[in-house]
């Protein structure tokens, strides 16, 4: 069962990947916004645990719930000011929250099913 929240846990990062580089490229901003400089502070910091998220070690899946705590209150703060409906800001906040409770969820999964195979070995 801890198979299937690490899945979601990747489906809702990948989602936010998705959703911050569709937000600055295809977003409406000002022309003196610099494209990249954005692409590189949104999306560096998601390249870090992406390698251990996707081999499922646990112990990343429990720091990149701090991580997405960072994303989810830029999202809620983009929510927050502005005027209408934002949907790359909804989306932000839709997909960090996921991450962050599947990765919860994983890691208390896995550590039971490791608990339990350990005891079946003794």
């Amino acid at each position: 069962m801890d198979h299937v929240f690490k899945h979601i846990a990747l489906a809702s990062f990948f989602g936010l990947m998705i959703t911050l580089t569709s937000w600055i490229t295809l977003g409406e901003h000002s022309d003196n916004y610099p494209t990249s400089a954005f692409l590189i502070i949104a999306l560096v910091p998601l390249l870090f645990p992406l390698r251990g998220l996707l081999h499922g070690k646990p112990y990343t899946h429990a720091w990149t719930t701090f991580l997405m705590l960072l994303y989810f209150t830029h999202g809620i703060g983009e929510v927050y000011s502005a005027d209408g409906f934002h949907i790359y800001a909804s989306l932000e906040v839709l997909f960090s929250f996921t991450t962050f409770v599947a990765s919860i969820t994983f890691i208390k999964l896995n550590a039971q099913r490791m608990r339990a195979e350990s005891q079946n070995k003794n």
